[in-house]
């Protein structure tokens, strides 16, 4: 995992985390699972392609996969305004999802008791996010990224808005800005 920032309601930013182990600790205390797992050859990125490469790693998470997506989005990407608008609006799903980045970075923001988590994960980590759970995504302005999406369900992804008011959050190019400079990091020249 890339970094894990804890927001309060009013949007300010809270105590970040950037090593695995912790972030993993902290997103446990909100019934949510983290991980890296190895980037493999998918083949032609099937179900059973999917299950055949990480059939481990899947029977780890003790889920009973029936559906895999794959979302491939470039900085190119003609329809991404409105995608994005449908990703970063809050939702619950009825069945538990699980991402996995193959490549690039993406931002999972989730709402708990006083705030918001927002995970930045890059290609080889995962996050399990329960179903039920009032969430939403974002990948920028220009999203770069290639990621899995692996449901309980066999329709996959089916967002049920809840209706809520935009939280005040920075959004992944604001979010990643503000995690370089708070490391000492910010380079125009540095991107994920």
């Amino acid at each position: 995992m890339a970094a894990l920032v804890h927001f309060d309601e009013a949007g300010q930013w809270g105590e970040t985390l950037v090593c695995e182990q912790p972030i993993r600790a902290a997103l446990q205390r909100y019934g949510l699972a983290c991980g890296r797992w190895p980037l493999r050859d998918l083949g032609d990125g099937s179900i059973d392609a999917v299950r055949a490469a990480y059939h481990g790693e899947l029977d780890g998470l003790g889920l009973a996969v029936r559906s895999v997506d794959r979302v491939q989005l470039r900085p190119d990407h003609a329809g991404w305004p409105e995608l994005r608008q449908k990703f970063i609006a809050e939702h619950t799903h009825d069945d538990a999802e699980v991402r996995y980045f193959l490549d690039g970075a993406g931002i999972f923001y989730i709402r708990v008791d006083g705030g918001f988590l927002a995970l930045l994960c890059e290609a080889g980590d995962w996050v399990a996010v329960p179903a039920g759970t009032r969430h939403f995504f974002d990948a920028g302005e220009a999203p770069s990224f290639d990621a899995l999406r692996i449901f309980t369900a066999p329709e996959g992804w089916v967002a049920r808005p809840t209706g809520a008011e935009a939280p005040p959050l920075p959004l992944f190019d604001e979010f990643v800005a503000g995690l370089l400079e708070l490391t000492g990091h910010a380079e125009p020249a540095c991107d994920l």
